[in-house]
């Protein structure tokens, strides 16, 4: 069955209200703005801590500003003008005076505190009021208001508050008891994955969310199949920024590939965020920051995504809205260009999850690919399936520790099958669990002993002078690698390359020399079935992520380029110009994003770039480029030579396969 939001023109503007924007609200014009900028989806306050109606429910606490119009008029409005209304809700918190009449709906943390942020109590996922009112608020607002989509901000067991505090899990009653029921064990006092009873805890965690969506699902589809559910009917991420945590400038791209990359074909929301942090909410980012985002929303997933704090009309600082306005607009006048797109990368990039914000190893090589111009997907180690693996040739699995045995033999098979695998660190070497497990769980890679991981090398390079398999590494061949590095003997069929100068003096400068080589290897390359694994015993894409060389640029493009036989789309072209690579039925998508403009934390407008040369594999009859730029394409045996003349921030460029 079709509904609303298959292959739909998606363009949201997610507009969150403060209580005072309702006291003058303008229905007609708050559609009105919307419609100009080029929105076809809008999401807007509706329920939770605040209903921003005359509600019935005692529970919620109506907004005192309602005196201008309500969201029923605006709801009406924006269907007039063809906009899609998606209710936000939060039922993370409760205003205080409700909570004093229900304590047990609190988060406490391990000293039975709750959590009052300016009047607002957190409430615990195991509460009744999570558990029972949700519903019945939803029942409420979703059969008052034609709305077309529902989205519920803050859900999960929230361990940090607004200021970035942490508080640990949740020991309020009802968490206590319902998890010594199912486990027989205390709450650990903090998150922490090395702790068996904590992941039993995480278990417990998802157990929990499962069936609240699933009845929260349940509770929307009976009132209207036609409803979207953000997680179900389309998937809504964030590409934001926060005061004192490190940015990172592919945010946006890597948001969307993991929506998308898999296999869903769910629209992908990846809200840009307007305001530089939680502390600043009327400050925005670099417009150049914004426009970029954007651009990597269209070249990843096909959609654009704004997120503001009021309306349009009422936001003061206007420069991120004008930077994201062209990227909006470009979207409405060529939607054709982003219909039924589905990767053509034949490369895929597996993220192992982790509690914190980022991973270091998954950022290195995601910078790594986009600078060689490899194209590639993204997908989360549990979403990673034997359909995924059937249409990719390469896997890179960084530093993904703990693998499950159903995992180890998903990835052994594929190896097996002829597909090859890229894994660094301490890839294999826990169980899901976190258990150290006492041999590695990858077979493929060729690990017949594990051995000791040292933490302490100082001034130790692999060397790399002399191999012709690492080309880009010849002028500069002594490779740092950082103090982590994992022994390890293999398998008689593996080879070992890249060998080890280990620890010598860097200090005083008439000591600083080495007068050796070890056995220890910087790649493994180890033939299993129909393929092989290439395995690093270090953290190559942390260590490129938080220093940036050259030289480890070099031997990581020459694992991809030389041992994995993966070409780049376009040699020539500078590091900072992202490139996608997708199929529309017999077509093929290109398309770039010029990111030059970033420098350090900052963003600039990208600087214009001039004739860009790639090679495409097939050969095309025709090509056209829709955002300013020209091209002349020339078959060149399996391949196809395309010169674009001119980028400036972002162009896509159709291509006709030959017949």
């Amino acid at each position: 069955m079709a509904h609303w939001w298959n292959d739909y023109p998606w363009r949201m503007v997610q507009t969150n209200l403060r209580e005072i924007d309702m006291a003058d609200m303008d229905a007609a014009a708050y559609a009105r703005e919307l419609k100009e900028f080029g929105a076809t989806v809008v999401m807007l306050n509706a329920a939770g801590i605040i209903a921003s109606y005359d509600t019935d429910l005692e529970y919620q606490t109506k907004s005192a500003y309602l005196s201008g119009d309500g969201i029923g008029e605006m709801i009406e409005a924006c269907h007039r003008n063809g906009i899609r209304v998606i209710a936000r809700t939060d039922f993370s918190k409760v205003r205080y005076p409700i909570y004093e009449q229900h304590p047990d709906w609190a988060y406490r943390d391990k000293n039975g505190n709750i959590l009052n942020y300016n009047g607002d109590v957190q409430c615990c996922t195991n509460g009744a009021y999570q558990q029972e009112k949700l519903l019945e608020i939803l029942q409420e607002v979703l059969t008052r208001f034609p709305f077309d989509g529902v989205f519920c901000n803050m859900s999960g067991f929230l361990v940090v508050d607004y200021s970035g505090v942490y508080h640990g899990p949740c020991h309020c009653e009802n968490c206590k008891r319902k998890f010594k029921e199912k486990f027989g064990l205390d709450i650990p006092e903090k998150d922490d994955p090395r702790n068996p009873d904590y992941l039993k805890y995480s278990a417990f965690k998802g157990m929990v969310l499962r069936e609240q969506k699933k009845r929260l699902l349940e509770t929307v589809r009976a009132i209207s199949p036609e409803i979207a559910v953000n997680g179900v009917d389309y998937i809504r991420t964030e590409s934001g920024t926060e005061i004192g945590v490190p940015q990172w400038q592919l945010s946006a791209s890597s948001n969307c590939r993991l929506t998308v990359g898999s296999g869903h074909s769910r629209p992908a929301d990846n809200a840009s965020v307007d305001f530089l942090g939680f502390r600043y909410r009327e400050t925005s980012v670099s417009p150049a920051q914004m426009a970029l985002r954007q651009w990597q929303n269209l070249a990843n997933a096909g959609s654009t995504s704004l997120y503001i704090m009021g309306t349009l009309g009422s936001h003061v600082d206007r420069s991120c809205l004008e930077a994201s306005k062209p990227a909006f607009q470009f979207h409405a006048a060529h939607e054709a260009l982003y219909r039924n797109l589905s990767s053509a990368a034949r490369v895929l990039v597996v993220h192992k999850g982790l509690l914190a914000r980022s991973d270091p190893e998954v950022n290195g090589w995601i910078r790594a690919l986009t600078a060689g111009h490899i194209p590639f997907d993204e997908v989360k180690l549990s979403e990673l399936t034997a359909e995924l693996l059937a249409e990719k040739e390469i896997v890179v699995l960084p530093d993904a520790k703990m693998l499950g045995d159903s995992q180890a033999a998903l990835l052994d098979g594929f190896v097996q099958g002829g597909g090859i695998l890229v894994a660094t660190g301490e890839t294999g070497l826990y169980t899901h669990t976190y258990q150290p497990r006492a041999e590695q769980a990858l077979r493929c890679i060729g690990m017949k002993r594990v051995g000791e991981k040292q933490h302490d090398h100082a001034s130790a390079v692999f060397y790399a002078a002399g191999d012709s398999r690492f080309p880009a590494c010849q002028s500069a061949p002594q490779i740092a690698f950082g103090t982590d590095y994992l022994l390890a003997e293999y398998e008689a069929g593996a080879e070992t390359l890249l060998p080890m100068i280990p620890e010598h003096p860097f200090g005083p400068p008439e000591r600083c020399y080495y007068t050796e080589l070890s056995d220890e290897p910087g790649v493994v390359v180890h033939p299993y079935g129909q393929g092989k694994a290439v395995y690093l015993p270090w953290m190559a894409g942390t260590f490129y992520c938080q220093e940036g060389y050259q030289n480890t640029l070099n031997v990581m493009l020459d694992v991809m380029h030389s041992l994995c036989g993966q070409a780049s789309l376009a040699p020539d072209l500078h590091p900072t110009v992202e490139l996608t690579w997708k199929k529309q039925g017999d077509s093929r998508i290109l398309q770039l994003v010029n990111g030059s403009g970033c420098f350090a934390n900052s963003y600039f407008p990208p600087v214009p770039m001039t004739a860009l040369r790639f090679v495409l594999p097939g050969r095309y009859s025709g090509a056209e480029a829709y955002h300013g730029g020209k091209v002349t394409i020339e078959p060149a045996g399996d391949s196809t030579a395309l010169v674009l003349d001119r980028l400036e921030e972002y162009e896509i460029i159709k291509l006709e396969v030959a017949k």
